[in-house]
This record gives C-alpha cells, sequence and structure tokens, in this order.
C-alpha cells in the first residue's frame, strides 16, 4: 500500500533499508525484480509516494549508528537506487531524543513526535527490529510490526513464545497484544491464537473486519480487557448475563500514572428472590477465593454469584515475626461474624461489612469500646467498658484490644487469657510484681485468680462472645479502613487505629495507607443500596494500583455513597460467576520461572459470598 512508513532500525540498519524501504517503494512502483528503479521511474508515477522516515537517536546506543554515519554512507554508497529515494525524500531520517533500547514515545522529541502522529492519522505502519520494542508500543495508535529472535527470556515471556525463536509480530493500531505483565491474563501467542478462533471467525463475518478491529481498540483505550472478554461482550450485546453486572474500568491519575481493575454490582433480585451475603472462614489455613466458592456452592447447594476476599488475617509473615507457633496462621484481626456467631470479636475501630436476617446491608465503624459479654458455657461474663486496656476496677475482669500501644501489662497475679479469634490460644498466670509480654493478635482478658472460670484454662477450646448492638447481625467482617460516609471521602486513619504500634505489628506493610500505590480491593453502596465491590489492579505493566484515597475518589465517581476497603495486595480476588476478574500480581510456583507466571489469586482465611435465596 501507498502509506507511509517509520522504520526503528536497530544494529541491522541496512537490511531495515533494503527490505522496508527500497523495496516498499518499488513494490509500489510496480518494479519487477530485475527492473531499476530511476529517477524517471519516480517523476513518471500518477500518484505521490508516501515517504518512508527513518528514527535515529542524536545519541546511538551500542552498535547503532547515528544519523550523520547512515547519510554519509548512503551519499558515498554504489547503492544508486537507495541515494535517489533520499535525494527526492521519499527517505527521510529523523532525529529522536531517546536514550532507550525500545521504542520510547514520551522521549522521542517534539519533532519526532510530530511526524509520528501525522504517520498515525495517515493510517500508516510502524516496522522495527529493536527487540525491547514489543513491550513497548502497547499504546501508539498506528499498526505495527515487530521483528526479531526473541533470545532474551523476558522478551520470550511477555511474547508468549520459546526462548530463541524467531518471530514476527504484527499488532493493528491502538491495540494491546500482551497484558499485565509479569502476570500475564493475555500472552502476545494467546492473542494470536485466539485472533484465528472460531468465535472471532464468526464475529468478523458478522460485523466486518474493520468493525471488529474498531471495537477491541476502544476497549483497549477504556479497559484493556483480554481478546477473550472482548469476544464475549460483543457476542452477549455488550452486558455479561446474569444477576451481577460488572465491566472493566481504567483511567489515567493527575500525575499520569495509569490504573485499571473491575466494578461487578448487584442487580436487582427477581421476582421472589432477595440477595443474601454470608462470610465463609477456614479454620484450619487459607485457600484461594475460588475454593472459597466452590466449598461454599457444594455445601450449601446455593449458587455464589458474586464472591470476595474478606477481612485481615495473621498471614505466616506475621506469625513468624511475632515469634509464634504456626497455629497463629490464618486467625482473623478484625471482627467476622458467620451465621450469627461472632468467630472474632473487633480489634480496633475500622470498619465492616454488616449483613442483617433480610439480607440488608451496611458498612460501619465496630468496636468493643462498650464492653462485651463472653459465655464460656457454664457462666456468662460482662467485661466493662471502664476495664478496657487498663483495669482501673481490678475487682472486674479486664480486657486489652489493639487500639493501645503497650508492649508490657502488669501482671499483678492475676490470670491472662490471649484470644486469637473466639479461640483461647494462651492462659498465663502471673506472680505479683511480674510483667506480661502484650501480643497484638487478639483480645487479652484479664481475671483475679479467684474469678477465673476454669473452663477457661484449655487452649484451642472456642468461646461465646455477644457484643451489644450486633445481635442482628448474621454476617460480618472488619477490614477497611473507611472509605465514604455521606458520599464523602472520610478516611480517618488515626481514629480506626491503623497508627497505633500494636495495628502496625500486626498489619506488617499497612503504613502504606496515604501514598503507596498497589492493588486494592474496596465494596460500596450505592443510593439504591446496591452493592458494588471495585478491584484495581496493581504491580502489573497496565497499573500502578492505588492508594486509599485513589480508592475513595474511584468509588466515589463510581456513585458510590457508603464504602470500606478489605485486605488488599496480592489477596486482592474478585470473582463473579465462578471468574476472577482482577488481575493478581502472584502466583504461588514463582520460582518455576522468574520472569512470567500467569496470575493466581492469593489464599485467605476468609470471604463474602453474595448469594439469591427465595423470601
Amino acid at each position: 500500500e501507498n502509506i507511509p512508513i517509520i522504520i526503528f532500525p536497530g544494529s541491522q540498519i541496512l537490511y531495515a533499508l533494503e527490505f522496508f524501504a527500497l523495496q516498499s517503494i518499488r513494490s509500489r512502483l510496480g518494479l519487477k525484480l530485475m527492473e531499476e528503479l530511476t529517477e524517471k521511474t519516480l517523476l513518471r508515477s500518477k500518484e505521490k509516494i508516501a515517504p518512508v522516515y527513518i528514527f535515529l537517536q542524536n545519541n546511538p546506543i551500542s552498535n547503532w549508528v547515528s544519523t550523520d554515519t547512515i547519510v554519509k554512507y548512503i551519499r558515498g554508497a554504489t547503492d544508486k537506487e537507495m541515494y535517489l529515494l533520499y535525494r527526492h525524500r521519499l527517505l527521510k531520517f529523523v532525529n529522536t531524543n531517546q536514550w532507550t533500547v525500545g521504542i520510547h514515545l514520551a522521549q522521542l522529541g517534539k519533532n519526532a513526535l510530530k511526524i509520528f502522529r501525522k504517520v498515525s492519522q495517515a493510517g500508516g505502519l510502524l516496522i522495527t527490529d529493536r527487540l525491547n520494542a514489543t513491550v513497548m508500543t502497547d499504546f501508539a495508535e498506528i499498526d505495527r510490526v515487530h521483528i526479531g529472535r526473541a533470545e532474551n527470556p523476558l522478551i520470550a515471556n511477555i511474547l508468549g513464545v520459546p526462548e530463541g525463536s524467531g518471530f514476527i509480530q504484527f499488532v493493528p493500531a491502538g491495540i494491546r497484544a500482551t497484558l499485565a505483565y509479569p502476570t500475564p491474563v493475555q500472552t502476545a501467542a494467546q492473542f494470536n491464537a485466539y485472533m484465528k478462533s472460531d468465535e472471532v471467525k464468526e464475529l468478523t463475518e458478522k460485523m466486518g473486519m474493520e468493525k471488529f478491529l474498531e471495537k477491541v481498540r476502544e476497549d483497549a483505550v477504556k479497559n484493556g480487557s483480554p481478546l477473550r472478554h472482548v469476544v464475549e461482550m460483543l457476542r452477549q450485546g455488550d452486558q455479561p448475563k446474569g444477576n451481577v453486572s460488572y465491566r472493566f474500568i481504567s483511567g489515567v491519575y493527575h500525575d499520569g500514572y495509569p490504573w485499571s481493575g473491575a466494578l461487578a454490582t448487584t442487580r436487582k433480585a427477581p421476582g421472589g428472590m432477595k440477595w443474601q451475603f454470608s462470610t465463609v472462614y477456614n479454620t484450619k489455613g487459607t485457600q484461594q477465593v475460588t475454593e472459597f466458592v466452590e466449598d461454599f456452592e457444594k455445601k450449601t447447594g446455593k449458587k455464589a454469584e458474586i464472591a470476595w476476599n474478606g477481612g485481615y488475617i495473621l498471614n505466616p509473615e506475621l506469625v513468624g515475626k511475632l515469634g509464634l507457633p504456626e497455629s497463629y496462621i490464618g486467625s482473623p484481626l478484625g471482627l467476622l461474624i458467620s451465621n450469627g456467631k461472632i468467630l472474632s470479636p473487633p480489634l480496633f475501630n475500622k470498619p465492616a461489612l454488616l449483613i442483617d436476617k433480610e439480607g440488608g446491608l451496611t458498612i460501619r465503624r465496630v468496636n468493643v469500646w462498650d464492653g462485651f459479654y463472653m459465655s464460656t458455657g457454664k457462666q456468662k461474663i460482662f467485661f466493662p467498658p471502664e476495664n478496657r486496656n487498663g483495669c482501673r476496677d481490678p475487682q472486674k475482669p479486664c480486657y486489652y484490644d489493639l487500639m493501645n500501644d503497650v508492649d508490657i501489662i502488669e501482671g499483678e497475679g492475676r490470670i491472662f487469657v490471649r484470644l486469637a479469634g473466639n479461640v483461647v490460644k494462651d492462659v498465663v498466670r502471673t506472680r505479683k510484681g511480674e510483667e506480661l509480654r502484650f501480643i497484638p493478635v487478639g483480645l487479652t482478658l484479664s481475671f483475679r485468680p479467684e474469678d477465673f472460670p476454669e473452663e477457661l484454662g484449655k487452649t484451642e477450646r472456642e468461646v461465646e462472645i455477644i457484643i451489644p448492638g450486633l445481635e442482628e447481625v448474621v454476617h460480618g467482617v472488619e477490614a477497611g479502613p473507611m472509605l465514604l460516609e455521606d458520599g464523602k471521602v472520610c478516611l480517618d486513619m488515626k481514629t480506626e487505629g491503623w497508627k497505633t504500634q500494636n495495628s502496625i505489628r500486626t498489619q506488617a506493610a499497612r503504613l502504606d495507607f496515604t501514598d503507596m500505590r498497589g492493588p486494592k480491593i474496596a465494596a460500596g453502596i450505592d443510593k439504591e443500596g446496591r452493592l458494588s465491590v471495585v478491584t484495581i489492579n496493581g504491580r502489573i505493566r497496565e497499573s500502578v494500583g492505588a492508594t486509599h484515597y485513589d480508592m475513595a475518589e474511584i468509588l466515589q465517581k463510581q456513585g458510590m455513597v457508603r464504602a470500606m476497603g478489605f485486605d488488599p495486595g496480592g489477596s486482592s480476588t474478585l470473582v463473579v460467576n465462578g471468574r476472577v476478574l482482577n488481575i493478581s500480581p502472584y502466583n504461588s510456583r514463582y520460582e518455576e520461572n522468574i520472569y512470567s507466571l500467569p496470575p493466581e489469586p492469593r489464599a485467605v482465611a476468609n470471604a463474602v459470598m453474595g448469594y439469591l435465596e427465595k423470601m
């Protein structure tokens, strides 16, 4: 075709000029193999020949050549045809300011970028044999061809081809081939294979290739979805079937960095049905949210329409840092209520998603500041609020949550019970003047020896906890932080207890709450009472992730009036109809391939299930 071409040559510049400049123009002129290109032929051409632009760096890297060097070669060489193209300005050299070995559009410089845009708008073509360019032209609105040998294992994994294999990759303008490196949900090889599938063939026959590519391009700009998802949406009429609608979302922050993610919203329940939500919990360890879904559906016979990871837990890293036995791994670090039973009391003043008997949802901060009751089976004991984080009335039981900053508790001959969730983990009998190390994993209870219920003396036994104000809650999970209240951003990390020394010790990396971006997940409720769950991808090429402030603003723009975060990072998992929507930057088999493995949800100890049941 008579279209302008941009060539980004690497070290093989003479071959690039021969194949993609000279032979391209000879082909447009209809010259036969042995027919010479002459000035007369050029002048006789009925149409204006589109030029070929050679982009060369002002500061060549390695053994690459500069513009001056290659121009001197063309002027002095015996290749008359190449010199003819140069003299008639059909071969144009463009200097760029970039220092990279690939193609960095932002570093091209004003003049080079202007020409790049001109060629793009004319429907031109980009050709390069720069190996690193295969990962640097995803956002370019231009048809492009990458040629090379995948000798670099990083490039081979990004493309999804065997290391050392040669490749010619064509990517239409504005379309991304590899998605979410280094845990790709689509490699270039998978994109190529699916483009040849029966589904794509059927769709292109129906709507035409140009219209199809236009739709794929639109999604690449707005959402960055895998090709398989785009095809599914086009075949279904742009809206996933089922009781939960979902879509992929993306944007750019004010500082220019990109983010992407997924938004899932519960639809109005069909006639005679109502939404219900349950918290599920693994008492023996951790598992992926998809495994929770499978277990839930087998056990209840109900279909989990939507599911996501719940609250914070004690992971192996934290258990190791705190010097605790492995039995603590997976213990909840906040309120957890399942089927009306409190499996863990609140430990801070963080928000929780609370579900009542009718399936009604609310999000509010929860704590044990007003005291609570504990039943041992033989007696019901009240822990008064005045004895929270200190025995102000030593005649009564005392309790310590994680809102305090103490490392040591004065023993004074009292008996202490350490809980993890609702399980007795340790019983310590102190002497007068003895001190007790405070372990920030759950509530710590304190009794006078004469008041100590002996049934609490057995470790690994469960106790019943009753918290005033939560009696009607059937399911609940604490996480945080609180993001929106009455439609306004309401982040208050100090009030919720994130800044206490014990919170930092327990939550490890939670110091990132203000200005560190990463994978995040949050749930919100809109004015109509519908629930939405948003995940923002992080640590991948297309998304830097989000801070909690970023999450609040994203949820606000999506119409939420109340919202809270859930356990972020590699734990973030959103499942709709059995399908994981977000992109985890994690794979448990990472040692098998340090360059690239498919995303895998990280195992968690609890999850939230949304399902429909008869009214």
